[in-house]
């Protein structure tokens, strides 16, 4: 059985998902500065996923939080036009960060991207040599 629970917290809208595996939090922001906190002060040995404008992708290049700085990355698959694939890239050496992937339709405002922690992510589906 699946259960939702959404809460208020500071202005933030934080709603936690669980099911019988695992629990994601669900993050949503109104703009980089908010998703940037969010991003830094998540748990980042747990799941989430990050609700924010696409304009993110397009206006910032990376997210600077105490464990390094996650470099966003956008890009146009040449066999899946018309959609964009979202990745946020750990910064390299940190002990705990995210690992982030998500899919959008050209034109889109509004994107989520699901964030795994790094270890997780690449035990799960290594990165070829």
């Amino acid at each position: 059985m699946l259960r939702s629970m959404m809460l208020a917290v500071g202005g933030f809208a934080v709603t936690m998902v669980a099911g019988p595996a695992s629990a994601q939090t669900v993050n949503q922001a109104a703009n980089a500065a908010e998703f940037n906190e969010q991003f830094c002060a998540a748990d980042h040995t747990g799941q989430h996923i990050f609700v924010l404008p696409m304009a993110v992708f397009s206006d910032e290049k990376s997210v600077t939080c105490d464990n390094g700085e996650s470099m966003l990355r956008t890009a146009e698959p040449a066999d899946d036009a018309g959609h964009i694939v979202l990745n946020i890239d750990p910064p390299s050496g940190a002990e705990t960060a995210f690992d982030c992937d998500g899919k959008a339709d050209e034109g889109m405002t509004t994107v989520a991207i699901n964030c795994l922690p790094a270890d997780m992510e690449s035990a799960m589906h290594p990165k070829p040599q």
